[in-house]
């Protein structure tokens, strides 16, 4: 389905090279659960830098600070979605991460807009 996805739509870079990335390691298409993994580590990527600026890992501390991170990154593209966290939201994504989709002869399609 990641062919139908808009060349225009931010994510669909990030989903080609998590795709890549996958079947070069393991050989085979990822699932799509896959891509929640991979946008957690984009996240954290991201975050981790920013709460071992203030603490230690394996302390509380440093869990409060990569918490505090986490809910203050903003427009990153991930697989899914771009997500804007915040401590009232840990899900992140808006109306952009969403598409509606169908089946059609055994395969998800994008549903004809």
């Amino acid at each position: 389905m990641i062919d139908e996805i808009p060349d225009a739509n931010p994510t669909k870079k990030v989903a080609q090279a998590y795709i890549a990335a996958y079947e070069k390691q393991f050989g085979t298409k990822p699932a799509t659960f896959g891509a929640n993994t991979w946008d957690a580590g984009i996240l954290l990527e991201r975050a981790i830098p920013v709460a071992l600026e203030t603490a230690k890992p394996g302390t509380e501390a440093f869990r409060s600070a990569l918490r505090d991170a986490l809910e203050h990154e903003r427009e990153v593209v991930g697989c899914q979605g771009v997500f804007n966290m915040s401590p009232a939201n840990h899900n992140g994504m808006d109306e952009r991460a969403r598409v509606l989709i169908t089946i059609r002869d055994g395969r998800f399609r994008l549903l004809s807009q």
